[in-house]
């Protein structure tokens, strides 16, 4: 069986001289279409903003006393070493 067609809708969007200049160097050098590359960082960069925005969502309906404790609990589970290996030490 093919891949599965996806259905795109054209868009026009204006950026400036210099960064069209830039994105098709990228592109260039990735070896791919100015189309893919636009469509691949547009897609991890929302990708990006809605996982932050979930993280934002979740952290706002906790209390800070709640995120303290969490944190917390997990510190406590860190192996606690008093001898820094000599790499570590300033």
């Amino acid at each position: 069986m093919g891949e599965a067609i996806q259905k795109t809708q054209v868009v026009t969007l204006r950026v400036p001289v210099e960064v069209k200049s830039r994105l098709d160097q990228q592109a260039k050098t990735q070896g791919v279409s100015l189309n893919n590359l636009a469509n691949y960082m547009l897609t991890t960069q929302l990708s990006e903003l809605e996982a932050l925005s979930k993280i934002e969502q979740r952290i706002t309906s906790k209390s800070l006393g709640s995120l303290k404790a969490n944190v917390l609990a997990i510190l406590r589970k860190v192996p606690h070493k008093n001898e820094l290996p000599e790499w570590d030490k300033l």
